[in-house]
């Protein structure tokens, strides 16, 4: 008799235990000491329960800071003769300071007949924080004519992008771009550029991000027609100071053309 008294009070106590520590968001914090019950899963927060960093897209920060990166692409055409594979080096410094981005890319490519410089390419970006879940950001470039050939000059470009966070971990994002193009025609009459995307994203977990979208890309030759992709792109935080990204490209409408990407990144501060 001694012994089920024992066990049903030991019962009774774990049961009221549990119930006192009972966590519906998960965050570590009891809801009995929990200011804010229903913070997302992948906010970090204080001892409060209350968010003390929210998960947002890439490149999306406030704080100064400077990366740079180095990475590798192969494409494939098989409609290009002679060039039908390309293999491309690629080196970008970014530095993000509150609202603004300022990003130089360069690269250096080879096919089977040919190799040399890629273009580079200056960016300055300004985002407004419409609400807390809502992101507008209005961007110019400028594309400097390093890759050599006949005719090529310098173009520039306004960015247009818009990016909504419905939940801590999602992202949902859509962008425009228009490129005045300035090269000589020397065969191909020549046209300004239009570019439209829209995709989505997700943080896995705090370090692992993932996204696809659809993008509709305009040739600057009159004679090519607009490319449709889907692009895939993960970034993984390796520590602090380090990250990684792949990307992938397959054109929907020509199966004979993709390509991918690797890049290292490291964050000076």
């Amino acid at each position: 008799m001694m012994t089920k008294i024992l066990l049903l009070s030991l019962t009774l106590f774990t049961l009221s235990h549990a119930q006192s520590t009972q966590d519906q968001d998960m965050d570590g914090v009891p809801d009995n000491l929990d200011q804010c019950i229903n913070t997302p899963f992948l906010d970090e927060v204080n001892d409060k329960g209350c968010s003390t960093n929210t998960l947002i897209f890439p490149h999306e920060r406030d704080n100064g800071s400077l990366d740079v990166s180095f990475g590798y692409a192969y494409s494939i055409n098989e409609e290009q003769l002679d060039r039908d594979s390309q293999h491309s080096t690629k080196f970008q410094i970014s530095y993000y300071l509150n609202n603004w981005s300022y990003s130089l890319r360069t690269g250096y490519f080879n096919t089977n007949d040919d190799s040399g410089m890629q273009d580079t390419t200056l960016k300055v970006k300004y985002k407004f924080k419409i609400t807390k879940s809502l992101k507008l950001g209005l961007g110019v470039g400028v594309k400097l004519p390093t890759y050599d050939f006949t005719g090529n000059n310098t173009d520039y470009t306004l960015y247009g992008s818009i990016v909504y966070y419905p939940k801590s971990a999602l992202s949902i994002f859509a962008g425009v771009s228009h490129t005045f193009i300035k090269d000589d025609e020397i065969i191909t009459p020549l046209q300004d550029i239009n570019t439209v995307y829209a995709g989505s994203g997700y943080f896995f977990t705090k370090n692992f991000y993932a996204n696809i979208a659809y993008t509709y890309a305009e040739s600057k030759f009159t004679t090519n027609n607009p490319a449709h992709s889907i692009i895939s792109t993960v970034l993984y935080k390796i520590n602090k100071k380090w990250f990684t990204t792949l990307s992938y490209s397959h054109e929907i409408e020509d199966e004979l053309s993709n390509s991918a990407s690797i890049k290292f990144g490291y964050s000076i501060w």
